[in-house]
């Protein structure tokens, strides 16, 4: 129980100075503060799934692989979502609907591929631990990004 606020203590830390540009520049933040971040969800999520040094060894790339697979799924779902609905006609964002559910399947789909290769590394506990902990760092880092935001006036 001495490793949660700890966790925290670190967390925060690592947030706070990776999130002081984002006030000023919120949608292009830089390499760094993005680094900055990455950093301290592999510390949250670590620290949060108890993992051993072998499973870190093990469970990382894993897990790499498959944010690098959701991100191609955001990107394509930006794209869409940037589409001007004003200049489409019905069938036209009827297609983009189904492309949308599509894209959102085939994510499915893809967390499901990934659990099977988890199981391989990490418990079933842990990996419910992990889908719980993901929630919970976006949810502190969003409320610190929010702080962030409150403070500048902005």
């Amino acid at each position: 129980m001495k490793k949660l606020p700890l966790s925290f203590i670190l967390l925060f830390l690592v947030i706070s100075a990776s999130t002081q540009g984002f006030s000023q520049d919120r949608h292009h933040p830089s390499k760094e503060r993005l680094q900055n971040i990455q950093n301290a969800k592999i510390a949250f999520l670590t620290e949060k799934l108890e993992l051993t040094p072998e499973q870190s060894q093990r469970f990382w790339p894993i897990y790499n692989q498959l944010e690098t697979e959701r991100e191609a799924y955001r990107n394509k779902w930006r794209s869409l979502r940037n589409e001007n609905l004003d200049a489409m006609n019905d069938v036209e964002i009827r297609n983009a609907l189904n492309t949308r559910l599509s894209w959102r399947q085939g994510e499915l789909d893809l967390d499901k591929q990934y659990m099977d290769k988890f199981l391989r590394v990490i418990s079933v506990r842990q990996l419910a631990m992990l889908y719980r902990s993901e929630r919970e760092f976006t949810r502190v880092l969003l409320k610190k990004l929010d702080g962030d935001r409150s403070t500048t006036g902005k």
